[in-house]
């Protein structure tokens, strides 16, 4: 990710790995949980509720910028007071009690990149999609099981082709695995 500008506004295509970083940005990661069929959101919230993911999430980020869409962060509000957050919403009227509100994923970056020197890209889908090409890495739960949902996480192997890490959990139903992966 050394040495890419962005313009305005963000899209796949305008990176460019040879020129200069826009951003004063140490790490760009996505971290999201998706079951096994694909499925990580129904009716604007996780079709699961799994302590160890969850408890996975919030030490994983612990400390760092959080950067999501509206939906997520409707999720998220309760935690919200105790985090560096901003919300991506194209709607200016909108309100993000404790988050900072950004119009796109640029101006998202950079207000995040002013809270924290390492930034989570937490969903939603769309979110994941126009940052799959930013992001250094992957933190990725697979849920061995299938769930019914709304959405669905965006195709990422042909970004993040390495592993760097994986650890299962199957003490508990469904088996986990939690995989930090790379480009």
């Amino acid at each position: 990710m050394e040495g890419c500008i962005l313009s305005a506004p963000i899209h796949a295509t305008e990176y460019d790995p040879n020129r200069q970083k826009h951003f004063p940005i140490k790490m760009i990661r996505m971290i999201a949980a998706c079951a096994h069929n694909g499925v990580m959101g129904a009716g604007g919230t996780l079709p699961w509720k799994i302590a160890e993911d969850w408890k996975y999430f919030l030490e994983t980020t612990h400390g760092d910028a959080l950067l999501m869409g509206r939906r997520s962060y409707e999720d998220f509000t309760e935690y919200a007071q105790s985090r560096k957050v901003v919300v991506l919403s194209r709607n200016p009227s909108k309100k993000f009690p404790h988050a900072q509100q950004a119009h796109n994923l640029k101006e998202g970056l950079a207000m995040a990149a002013e809270l924290s020197s390492n930034i989570w890209v937490c969903g939603g889908r769309e979110i994941y999609q126009e940052a799959m090409v930013l992001a250094e890495e992957l933190y990725l739960t697979l849920i061995d099981a299938e769930y019914e949902g709304d959405v669905y996480f965006p195709k990422w192997k042909k970004f993040f082709t390495r592993e760097i890490s994986r650890k299962e959990l199957t003490s508990n139903q469904p088996k986990l695995t939690f995989l930090i992966l790379g480009k």
